[in-house]
């Protein structure tokens, strides 16, 4: 076989194919020249078919000669496709951009981002796309606080007085809880500081397993029997899925007991609320309120941090349990950890209503210049590192997005205070 000298000029490949090397009749695209290359065939037209059949001549080397000197052809029937492929010089000064290796990475089930589509077209041997590929998820959970009767409130103004409920004086846990705990006690109580911070930070800090999501399950519907005692089933909604259902996730506590506490306290209230020694706030009775459940925010975020990928909102939530049992064991060389059960009454995903109704909790803390007066933001440019500071609000925006099938996505956002 003849070597394959290929000259170079300033680094740059050039063209092994000249025009004027075609042979002894140029005008002839079937002439065979005496160089160690097979010319390739640039005129398209004298070279196409009935019904846009393409002929092109495969680039070898000259020892590769058929016996009978003729050169071997390629017929395709696409429209002249490979005509633009196959009729071209098999290296030129620009390498990078010929058809040539473009078709070689979809040999290998490569493509760029604006020759991908999904829905209207059929990718024979796959697709590697790792643009498009979703790695790095991370969950975010926000609980809203419940909003107990543990210190006495205004049945008129809502005014929330430092004194505790009558039916909760004088019982020696809640006591010193009132005097130990009124952290713990704001986060069941959310009308304490009227609101201002709605979300529960403690189990958002302490939670460290993934919340699940009840699958969706449609009904059956059966047809009567006939006369052959056949009968057809139709497919009824899905919609109970999203009712009544139980989940549990599990917490690391500290030493202190924080969470424990917490649901201890929780439990101690829905006793004495049981034997009707407390009762809701009155508003909340006429206007058919629970004041003793709360909602759960889920997100997913992009590798980014702040991309949200998929959301979800779990309400009408109260827990079911105290695993006050993991004191019988004496061995903590891992933390205490608690699993907790929850009745869920209600489960929605991917309405953008969720969002909104996030934001509506969110904005007024948000947007308070005195508590949240920086924006944090994943990266440090300044530092040249992770930003970790401790947030004290967030809030969801959108942005645009060329990638997105919809232009746009939704991004977590952060601010923190002096203070952090």
């Amino acid at each position: 076989m003849a070597d394959l000298n290929i000259p170079y000029n300033n680094g740059n490949i050039e063209s092994i194919y000249q025009q004027d090397k075609m042979g002894d009749n140029p005008s002839n695209p079937d002439s065979v020249p005496s160089a160690n290359y097979l010319p390739i065939s640039n005129n398209n037209s004298s070279r196409s078919g009935k019904n846009g059949q393409t002929y092109g001549i495969v680039p070898m080397y000259a020892d590769k000669l058929e016996e009978d000197g003729e050169l071997p052809s390629l017929s395709m029937d696409d429209n002249g496709v490979s005509a633009n492929i196959i009729n071209k010089p098999f290296i030129t000064s620009n390498i990078f951009e010929m058809d040539y290796f473009k078709g070689l990475k979809h040999s290998r089930n490569l493509y760029n981002l604006d020759e991908i589509d999904l829905h209207n077209k059929t990718y024979r041997f796959g697709i590697l796309n790792p643009n498009m590929a979703l790695s790095g998820v991370r969950e975010v959970l926000f609980f809203t606080k419940p909003d107990l009767s543990i210190l006495k409130r205004d049945d008129t103004t809502g005014v929330v007085y430092e004194a505790l409920n009558k039916g909760l004086t004088g019982r020696t846990f809640w006591e010193e809880m009132f005097t130990k705990r009124r952290a713990t006690i704001n986060s069941l109580q959310g009308s304490v500081d009227s609101w201002a911070d709605p979300f529960n930070h403690l189990l958002q800090n302490t939670v460290s397993s993934n919340l699940e999501i009840p699958g969706l399950t449609s009904e059956g519907i059966e047809t009567t029997k006939n006369a052959y005692g056949v009968n057809i089933t139709y497919r009824g909604s899905s919609e109970a899925s999203n009712d009544s259902f139980d989940f549990s996730l599990e917490f690391k506590d500290t030493k202190w007991l924080d969470v424990y506490y917490y649901f201890k306290m929780y439990e101690e209230y829905e006793t004495l609320k049981h034997h009707g020694a407390v009762a809701p706030w009155k508003p909340y009775i006429s206007s058919k309120i629970l004041h003793d459940q709360f909602a759960i925010y889920k997100f997913l975020l992009d590798d980014d941090n702040e991309t949200i990928l998929y959301y979800a909102k779990f309400w009408g939530v109260y827990p079911k349990s105290l695993p006050r049992d993991t004191f019988s064991n004496t061995s903590f060389d891992t933390g205490i950890t608690y699993s907790i059960e929850f009745k869920g009454q209600f489960f929605d995903d991917s309405d953008p209503i969720i969002l909104r109704e996030f934001n509506d909790l969110a904005a007024p803390l948000y947007n308070d210049g005195k508590v949240c007066k920086y924006r944090i933001d994943v990266y440090n440019d300044l530092v040249g590192r992770i930003d970790g500071r401790a947030a004290k609000c967030a809030y969801v925006v959108q942005e645009p997005a060329k990638r997105s099938p919809t232009g746009f996505v939704y991004k977590l956002k952060w601010k923190g205070s002096d203070a952090e």
